[in-house]
């Protein structure tokens, strides 16, 4: 008897009102708390986009001024889009700040994610190519060049960490820069196209997939 007892085990328990709408609760918490952790990945793709026309744009420019000698205007017309883009990535960038701290919500992944680009394309580019230029010793690279790498660079990580498409991007850029480094006459051509493909196309499809998965939430 006692055996027959204890292999019946507890009977199940009927939750009245209470206990369902507890459960509701605890769903409706779990679902708030993904469509969070959600948002915290969301691509903010427009920077990409912004840059990949700067360099379907500046990188023939530069060519072509180059092939007619007009060196004096290369940097006439590197800079001005250059110095439009990082203002434009820093007011980005505090935008998002102030967005996610008004919702409640910041996201560690981003901040890391940011810092990338931050560390690699600011602090390396630019040092790099300010220094070559002002000294005139490019031993860390053509800035064409180097820019192109470090895109490829940035993009790899932020496709390790994020979404496969910018990994892609990445890996389409270090093709380009391999051509351009074999075929040196249309190099910057080359560059121009891969970097800009490799920068609008992986930010459409994953803006795109985004705005798929957070119609789920709605």
């Amino acid at each position: 008897m006692e055996n027959e007892q204890l292999n019946r085990g507890p009977k199940p328990q009927h939750k009245g009102p209470e206990g369902q709408k507890v459960d509701a609760d605890d769903l409706k918490f779990v679902r708030s708390a993904i469509e969070k952790t959600y948002k915290q990945v969301s691509p903010d793709t427009h920077p990409m986009i912004m840059w990949g026309i700067i360099c379907l744009i500046t990188y023939p420019a530069i060519h072509f001024l180059v092939k007619n000698q007009l060196f004096k205007w290369v940097w006439a017309v590197f800079l001005p889009p250059v110095a439009i883009g990082l203002c434009y990535i820093f007011v980005t960038l505090i935008l998002i700040n102030k967005r996610e701290k008004k919702a409640g919500f910041v996201s560690h992944l981003k901040r890391q994610i940011s810092w990338v680009w931050v560390v690699i394309m600011v602090m390396h580019g630019l040092t790099w190519s300010i220094l070559g230029t002002a000294f005139n010793n490019y031993c860390a690279g053509d800035p064409g060049f180097l820019f192109a790498i470090l895109f490829s660079i940035a993009l790899s990580i932020t496709g390790i960490f994020h979404s496969k498409e910018w990994l892609y991007g990445g890996m389409l850029i270090f093709v380009g820069a391999l051509l351009a480094f074999f075929i040196k006459d249309y190099g910057y051509i080359i560059l121009g196209l891969a970097t800009g493909a490799g920068l609008i196309i992986p930010a459409i499809i994953v803006q795109r997939n985004y705005r798929k998965k957070e119609k789920c939430y709605e």
